[in-house]
C-alpha cells in the first residue's frame, strides 16, 4: 500500500465524468452514417423532417448525435438546438430551452411565462431550417410540444428515447400520422469487447498510469457495466477514486464490486433527482410499502396526491420507465407480478 493516497494517478479526470463528449465515437459508424444522411441539407429533399433514435440507456445515442449535430452545424451552417427532456420535461421548459439556445439571454421567465407566449417567441426566432434535438423525449409529460414544434415549418425534429413506443405511441392520431412515421435509427447495446475499447479510450484520455488498471480489471469493469457504457464508465471512475483514496496499488475485483455499487447509486441519484414530483412519489410509495402489485401501488399513490396521474400512466412508469433506469425491478414470478425498488434506488430514498 502506498503511504500517500493523494498521489496523482489520473492526469485528466474530466474525461471520466458523465456528459463528457469523447473525441472518437466507437462502434457507432453505421448510426453516424445514417444520422449524417438524414440530417444533411445537401441530399435530395434536404434535411429529413423528423427522425427518431431509440435504444437502451448507455447505448451511445446522446454522444453520437451530439457529434453529428456539431459536424452538420460546422460544415453546413445549419442551426441546431439540443434539449434534455429528462431535465426539461414540461412544454414550457422545453420551449424556454429552445428559445434560449436560439437567441441567448431572454427576458422571459422559465416558470412564469405561458407556454403559448414562449411558442410564439420560438416561431419568431426561427426563419431557416433548424434541427431541434429532443433527447430523452420519452420523458416528456406533455407530448403536445412535439406537435407544436413539428408545425413550425422550418423545424426539423430529431427525437431520442429508450423505447420507440414511449416517444410516439401516445400522440394524437393527427400528429402520429406525421411524427409516428419518422425515419428510425436504432442503437443496440454494446458488447463487452466493445465496452473494453471504449474504456481503453477513456483511460488513455484521462492519462491514467498504465499499471493501475490491468487488462483483467478492465474486462471486469466492462462486465460490471452490463453492456451499458454510462454505467461502465461510472464504474471505472469510482474504481479509480477508491484506488486514490485508499492508496491501493491497482484496481482489484473487490474494488470493482464496490465501484459498481457506487456507480449504480450515482446513476440512480441523478435519475431520481430529475423525475417529476408525481414519479418520485410513486417510488416513495414503493419504499414505504415494499414489493407490491401495480394496483396496490396506485391506490396508495392516489391517496397521497391531489392531482394523480391516471392508472395507465403509472403502470407505464412501473413496467417500462423505472426498470429501464434501474430504479425498479419486476418480480414476474409472482402472480400477479409485483414491483420493488432496486438496492440503488432504495439507498437514495433512505
Amino acid at each position: 500500500m502506498h503511504s500517500d493516497p493523494r498521489r496523482e494517478i489520473i492526469g485528466n479526470r474530466d474525461v471520466l465524468r458523465e456528459g463528457y463528449d469523447p473525441e472518437t465515437i466507437r462502434h457507432r459508424a453505421a448510426e453516424i452514417d445514417a444520422l449524417s444522411t438524414l440530417l444533411s441539407p445537401t441530399k435530395v429533399g434536404g434535411i429529413t423532417e423528423t427522425a427518431l433514435l431509440y435504444g437502451p440507456p448507455g447505448s451511445g445515442k446522446t454522444c453520437t448525435t451530439t457529434a453529428v449535430l456539431e459536424e452538420i452545424e460546422n460544415e453546413h451552417g445549419v442551426p441546431t438546438v439540443a434539449v434534455n427532456c429528462w431535465d426539461d420535461h414540461t412544454k414550457s421548459r422545453v420551449l424556454y430551452s429552445v428559445l434560449k439556445s436560439l437567441v441567448g439571454q431572454t427576458a422571459y421567465d422559465q416558470e412564469r411565462t405561458a407556454a403559448s407566449t414562449l411558442l410564439d417567441a420560438v416561431k419568431d426566432a426561427i426563419d431557416e431550417p433548424t434541427i431541434i434535438f429532443l433527447d430523452e423525449a420519452d420523458k416528456l409529460v406533455d407530448e403536445g410540444v412535439l406537435r407544436d414544434l413539428y408545425e413550425i415549418e422550418p423545424v426539423r425534429l430529431l427525437l431520442a428515447g429508450n423505447d420507440r413506443h414511449r416517444v410516439v405511441g401516445n400522440l394524437e392520431h393527427r400528429v402520429y400520422s406525421r411524427i409516428g412515421t419518422a425515419q428510425d435509427v436504432e442503437f443496440e447495446k454494446y458488447h463487452d469487447g466493445q465496452l473494453v475499447e471504449i474504456l481503453e479510450d477513456r483511460l488513455t484520455a484521462a492519462k491514467v498510469k498504465p499499471d493501475i488498471v490491468s487488462d483483467e480489471a478492465l474486462a471486469g469493469i466492462a462486465d460490471a457495466g452490463s453492456r451499458d457504457a454510462r454505467k461502465a464508465i461510472a464504474t471505472l471512475r469510482n474504481a479509480l477514486d477508491i484506488v486514490v483514496l485508499e492508496g491501493a496499488d491497482e484496481v482489484t475485483g473487490p474494488i470493482i464490486e464496490r465501484a459498481e455499487q457506487k456507480a449504480e447509486q450515482d446513476i440512480a441519484h441523478a435519475r431520481i433527482s430529475s423525475l417529476t414530483a408525481s414519479q418520485t412519489l410513486v417510488l416513495k410509495v414503493l419504499f414505504d410499502i415494499g414489493a407490491s402489485t401495480s394496483g396496490t401501488i396506485y391506490d396508495e399513490y392516489e391517496q397521497r396526491i391531489d392531482d394523480p396521474a391516471v392508472d395507465r400512466t403509472v403502470r407505464g412508469w412501473l413496467t417500462t420507465k423505472f426498470p429501464q433506469y434501474n430504479l425498479v425491478t419486476i418480480r414476474e414470478e409472482e402472480n400477479p407480478q409485483e414491483y420493488e425498488l432496486t438496492d440503488a434506488a432504495r439507498a437514495i430514498l433512505e
